[in-house]
């Protein structure tokens, strides 16, 4: 464990597991973004409008660095490891570090959905998130109706803690919000 948790923002850390790669996103993932994100299906959920336009991937791949570069959060692009294309990403957001929370947000290509590809995933995220930087507990925010991504959490270990009603607010609607958290105690 790093006694100083911004020492994750020196250099981007590359994660690595059985069958992925875990690396920052590029412009050049931008196409791959598009093609996630202009897909209806996986932005049924999301906290944003889908994608008509490859202008807001690269946006988005740029709102990404740029947030890393803040030290602010850290999103990885989720490859195969025997191939670089960019499958989805998994990150951490909303950072407290004085409370030693943040909240973690996914997502992946249609096409990739039932394969175990995120408990892999989120496996690795969530042990470089206990151990490196230092969190004791993470949090999920997740739509009414999304039980796919419910289903995931449990399976990690996080406990729904209630439902945050109306909390959030995309695509003209107010959204409730089932609030799923992990502690490290339950985790490591």
């Amino acid at each position: 464990m790093t006694s100083d948790p911004d020492a994750i923002f020196d250099e981007f850390p590359v994660l690595t597991t059985g069958r992925l790669a875990l690396r920052q996103v590029r412009p050049s993932d931008a196409p791959a973004l598009f093609a996630i994100f202009s897909d209806p299906e996986v932005t049924r959920y999301y906290d944003q409008p889908t994608f008509t336009e490859l202008a807001q991937a690269e946006a988005l791949a740029a709102r990404m660095q740029q947030r890393f570069a803040d030290k602010r959060t850290i999103r990885w692009a989720i490859t195969r490891a025997d191939d670089d294309w960019l499958i989805g990403t998994c990150g951490f957001g909303e950072w407290k570090r004085h409370f030693h929370c943040a909240a973690v947000g996914y997502e992946l290509a249609q096409r990739e959905w039932r394969q175990g590809i995120m408990t892999e995933v989120l496996t690795a995220v969530l042990t470089f998130g206990f151990t490196q930087m230092q969190l004791n507990r993470v949090e999920a925010y997740v739509m009414t109706g999304n039980t796919a991504s419910m289903r995931l959490l449990q399976k990690l270990g996080f406990q729904e803690e209630g439902l945050l009603r109306q909390y959030g607010y995309w695509q003209n609607a107010y959204h409730d919000l089932h609030l799923f958290a992990l502690l490290k105690r339950d985790f490591i």
